[in-house]
């Protein structure tokens, strides 16, 4: 098997994600499906200063105060972003569904608490009968109104059913 090699773009995204983003090494290993030290490293090179060293500790706690801020925030955009659906608590597939990439599945699943393998689940599987039926019914409804003149009213359900 031949050694992989990565851009620097790649590499300097990978550790911001890890510094200002504040996910862990692994979980973002894990998401790069890279191995775990590869990035320990990056990061690592990435941190030291090469003409003071390594970071001092303000520094360090002060990089590290960035990262829990960064996670307390996507926190709360992610609890910002729930709304009710009409089955049930299923906010953790549209809040993903609507912004993807936006925030690690980790953070969703742990802010939302559910599992990942439920999230996944959820999210792979195929929409409902009911779900199917809602679809085509505001497919009709949309339908309806805009060859009404975008008006509402009793005349415009009537052409719904």
């Amino acid at each position: 098997m031949e050694r992989r090699k990565f851009r620097r773009g790649f590499k300097l995204e990978a550790v911001k994600l890890v510094r200002e983003r504040g996910v862990s090494v692994s979980q973002a290993a894990r998401d790069l499906d890279l191995h775990e030290n590869v990035l320990r490293k990056w990061v690592r090179e990435q941190t030291a200063d090469p003409r003071h060293g390594v970071l001092k500790p303000e520094q360090q706690e002060i990089e590290r105060l960035r990262r829990e801020l960064a996670r307390m925030k996507a926190e709360r955009d992610i609890l910002e972003k729930r709304r009710p659906t009409s089955r049930g608590t299923r906010y953790e597939v549209r809040v993903h569904r609507e912004a993807p990439g936006v925030w690690p599945v980790s953070w969703i699943c742990e802010a939302l608490g559910v599992s990942r393998s439920s999230f996944h689940a959820w999210l792979f599987r195929a929409p409902s009968k009911l779900a199917r039926s809602d679809e085509e019914f505001g497919a009709r409804v949309r339908a309806s109104f805009i060859s009404s003149y975008r008006g509402t009213g009793e005349r415009m359900f009537e052409n719904v059913r």
